[in-house]
């Protein structure tokens, strides 16, 4: 299902299940035959080459945060 969401071709996804019955499920295994079709990876990700995320936000302002308990002001 992985697979269609993403646009791979049926009978690309048949070949690589097929492929991968004998090799195993593994993310990597799947990634490297999506490669040899001319597919982008979609099992696996390297957060360590991601560079658009991840990072923290030092521009963000404190959470205020709200008492537990009910208080009503009489004016």
């Amino acid at each position: 299902m992985e697979m269609e969401f993403n646009g791979v071709e049926e009978a690309d996804i048949a070949s690589i299940l097929a492929v991968c019955k004998t090799k195993g499920y593994a993310p990597e295994t799947l990634d490297d035959e999506l490669v040899k079709r001319g597919y982008e990876r979609i099992f696996s990700f390297n957060f360590d080459n991601d560079v658009d995320g991840w990072e923290e936000d030092d521009d963000l302002a404190p959470i205020e945060r709200f008492p537990h308990k009910h208080r009503f002001d009489d004016e």
